[in-house]
Parts: structure tokens; sequence; C-alpha cells
């Protein structure tokens, strides 16, 4: 189940707390603005499709988006308990570090990804040639190779900061490249298609205002992205995800599609983190 890997940055992307505008930070050159926070989500089962390998699932994810003076750095805690039809558990637990630079073109990661007694890590860096260039990604660990990355590819942050530009300005379908290292393999080509605003009293963040605060009472869209391999032949997507996306980067939602199950993430707590202090 390596693509877990992979829901463990998507997950953390566009995620934020609170209404303190004094932690907004920028992702340059767009426009969408992203607070710094920590989050703790809980993690249950949604729907089981006929033939699953699995019977339950259950867990949590924490994270942090920490603004830096030059870009961003997240961190990312993902534990699942798989439950299989004979009653045994299997845990996955996958850990994410990463750092953006603000004008999307240097990334640094560290993953490591075990499952029960199991454990891959992986440790690199990627830089484009310039804001929407090609460039390459060189792994340190667990051997040093280089991967190309092709034109328009996008590190996590800033493919939230384009989407959520995107959603504001009506584009319906939106299509790139992503690369974010956590399972060793190269970028993925992503499909996301966004629905029409929706306002807070439409969605479901509008209804955790009491618990989480007014940062939940924001415009947003509902967001399904499809991840394929860059070279894939199969018009089938390796693995889906869900979101709502708020305005102002918060995901009151998300949904993880696995190919025979899916599980639903909620979050229970917020915390604004401070900006960072700059010259």
């Amino acid at each position: 189940m390596k693509i877990l890997s992979r829901f463990t940055v998507i997950a953390t992307l566009g995620v934020a707390a609170g209404v303190v505008f004094s932690s907004i930070i920028a992702v340059k050159p767009a426009a969408a603005q992203l607070l710094a926070h920590k989050a703790f989500y809980s993690l249950k089962l949604g729907k089981l499709r006929a033939g699953s390998n699995f019977s339950g699932a259950s867990g949590s994810m924490g994270l942090e988006l920490k603004g830096t003076c030059d870009g961003w750095i997240m961190s990312q805690t993902l534990i699942m308990d798989l439950e299989l039809p004979d009653g045994r558990q299997i845990r996955q637990d996958l850990r994410f570090t990463g750092w953006e630079s603000l004008d999307r073109t240097q990334y640094r990661f560290f993953a490591s990804n075990r499952t029960d007694n199991e454990r891959e890590d992986f440790r690199g860096s990627a830089r484009l040639f310039g804001p929407g260039s090609a460039g390459n990604a060189n792994f340190r660990v667990p051997d040093a190779r280089k991967i190309p990355l092709p034109e328009g590819t996008m590190f996590p942050m800033g493919h939230t900061a384009w989407l959520i530009d995107r959603a504001r300005v009506g584009q319906r379908l939106a299509n790139t490249i992503v690369f974010d290292g956590a399972d060793g393999e190269g970028p993925q080509r992503v499909s996301a298609f966004i629905s029409p605003t929706l306002g807070p009293d439409h969605h479901e963040g509008g209804k955790m205002v009491p618990k989480l605060g007014a940062a939940m009472a924001r415009p947003g869209w509902k967001i399904r992205m499809a991840f394929f391999a860059l070279d894939a032949q199969s018009a089938a997507p390796d693995y889906e995800i869900e979101i709502l996306q708020l305005d102002n980067g918060i995901v009151p939602s998300l949904l993880l599609d696995y190919q025979d199950f899916t599980v639903v993430l909620k979050p229970e707590q917020l915390e604004v983190l401070s900006p960072p202090k700059c010259d």
C-alpha cells in the first residue's frame, strides 16, 4: 500500500487554521494566502467496496505548517490501523517533513514510511530552473539518483496555492504535474475537478464554526483530485482524494479513495502559529 505515502503529503496541502490575519503568509507569486498552523485530524473508515482486502480502518493525522522567512516547513504524521477480515491488523505509520521556497523553485524532503516492522526512508531535494520551468529531483536516501522534472512541475505548497487561484476564477478542471518525493517515485500527473463556489451555509465547514472558529465560515470548493503516473497508459488513476477547500487554505473535510475502500479525515483541533520575524 505504498500510495499511502502520497496521501501523507496531499493531506497536508491547504489545511490551515484560525482567522488571525497576522499569521497569513503569501505563497508567491500566487494570490492565495495560507495560514501557519498545527492541526489534528481523526481518521475513520468511509466505504468498503466489494472484494476489499480490508474490513476496517481507524487512526489519526497530525500536521504542522509553519512559515519561514524564505519558505514553508511542512511536517506530518499519519497513523492508520487497517483491519483484515481474519481479525489481524496492519499499522501504517507515515511521517513526512518538507521545506519549499516561497518562489516555488526549491524543495527539500524527508519521508519515513513504516508498515508494521518494515520501514522505508526517502530523503532528497529538488530544484526548478525557474517558476514553471523544468528541473531535477535528487534523492540521497536510500540511494543517490536523479529524476528529471518536466516543465510545469509544482511542489506541494505551490500546487495548493495554484488550485485555490484556479478555483477563485471559476476554473472547473485543472491539470498539472506535482512532485513530493514521499515514496521515492517521480512526479505525477494530477487532474483536479473543482465545484462551483460554496458559501459557508452550504458546506460542512460552516457547521464547525462553534468548535473550530470563524475561519470555517469562508467560501470554498469541493475538489476531487485524480493521480496518475507520469507515463501511465491507463485512463484509471492510481488513487483519488476529495477535499473541501476553503479560500483561506483550511480543509474541513478530506476523503482518501483507495482502490477498494475509502477513509475520511475530520479536523478535531486547530492552532494558529505565529508568523516568522523577518527583516
